[in-house]
Formats: structure tokens, sequence, C-alpha cells
């Protein structure tokens, strides 16, 4: 069982230039996790125990107001990390970590990694790159949902998961998506209302600039539709 979580923790780019001593030490103290659909990893205010590695599923991280709103700040998906930075701010998870579907995860306990890091100059890098690149993709979202209307948001989601690269943009390539999650989700995810993230689909489809098909929508023309939204 260890070596095939070594093998695991192996392909991640977190992972990629830990010795192999080192990473047969983390492996060994992972523990693997199973959660059902709709099953609580943590909650909001729990004490931080260590991080996680998604191995099938997704994963949910959000948080709820006072009046009992949901506010979903990422959807983690297969092969991604989550709660890293948590480990060195000596506090409780800020978030709560819901299954989205049956879900598969690794625990690297805290202890472990903060031994690891002692041990692996490279690995702390590695770390603190990974938590870095998060937050300038946080800094991003929020300069986003900002500046951008309800259609750019969904747009530039739709882009995103096409992950098209310029030539396919400025060729006017077609692409096939498929929803990570439900809508109610990804609207909190964009912070818009599930009913407008449905009427800028409709409207999208209206356009000629979508097709959607419960889960599944199909981008007939990339260009078209990130020209649409002045990306």
């Amino acid at each position: 069982m260890t070596s095939s979580v070594g093998a695991v923790l192996a392909r991640l780019p977190l992972f990629s230039q830990v010795s192999a001593d080192l990473l047969a030490v983390l492996a060994a103290a992972a523990v693997p996790v199973a959660l059902g659909r709709g099953e609580v990893l943590f909650h909001r205010g729990d004490e931080c125990t260590g991080f996680f590695v998604v191995l099938r599923g997704q994963v949910k991280l959000a948080v709820t107001s006072a009046e009992g709103n949901e506010k979903v700040l990422e959807i983690i998906g297969a092969g991604e990390t989550f709660a890293e930075g948590v480990m060195f701010a000596d506090r409780p998870y800020p978030v709560t970590a819901t299954a989205l579907v049956a879900s598969d995860l690794l625990s690297v306990p805290r202890r472990t990694v903060l031994d690891l890091i002692d041990a692996e100059p490279t690995f702390a890098r590695r770390m603190l790159a990974g938590m870095s690149v998060r937050l300038h993709t946080m800094v991003a979202d929020v300069s986003a949902m900002a500046l951008h209307s309800g259609t750019q948001r969904v747009i530039a989601f739709l882009l995103a998961e096409a992950a098209p690269d310029d030539a396919t943009l400025r060729g006017g390539g077609s692409a096939v998506v498929r929803l990570p999650a439900g809508k109610a989700v990804l609207a909190s995810r964009l912070s818009l209302t599930p009913e407008t993230f449905s009427r800028v689909l409709r409207s999208l489809v209206e356009q000629g600039l979508a097709d959607v098909d419960g889960r599944q929508v199909t981008l007939p023309d990339l260009a078209r539709l990130a020209a649409w939204s002045g990306a």
C-alpha cells in the first residue's frame, strides 16, 4: 500500500523534487479517506490536522454566512491538494470541506509535513510555490468578481474548463466541457445566483455560442465565445 501511495504522491507537482527516502516516509504516514457524496471532511473551525490530496472525485471548499447562505470558494479535483497553508498558521480550518461526489483522498498529517520541511528545504520551497500560485489565483478570482459581469464570469469559466491555448482561440476551434459540479455550486463559485447562471447559459445557447445537455456544454466556436465576452 505504501509503495502505491508513494507513486501517487510522486506524480504530484508538490512532491516532484522530494527524495525517494523522504517520500516513502510521507507515504507511510498518509491515511486514506473515503467520502460519500455530501459527506463533510471537516467543518470551519475544526482543528487543522494536516492537508489532503484528492485521488478521485471532487471536494468543495465553502463558507456559510450567519444567514445560512453558502459561498463556494474552490472546487478541488483529482490530483489537486488543499489545506496546505493552514498547517503553518496554527489556526483551525477556515472553510468547510464537503465531497461533491463519492471521493477518495489521502490525509497527510501536519506533524509529518513539518518534520519533512525540516529535513528537506526543497520541499518547503515547493509548498511555498504552490501556496503562492493559489494566492494569486484567489486574487484574480476576486478581481474578476468585482470587475466582470455575470456573462463574462460564466464565459471565462467555460473557456478555462475548455483550457484552449491562444492558437485554438484564434483559430475558432470547438470544445466540449463537462461541468464539474451542479449549477447551484458553480453559481456560488462565480458569485452568481443559480437563476443568473442558468439565464446566462440560456443566452449563450440562443446566440449559438453553446449547446447545453445536462452537465455537458458544447462550445462550437471558442474564438467567437471569447470575443463575445470581450476576452
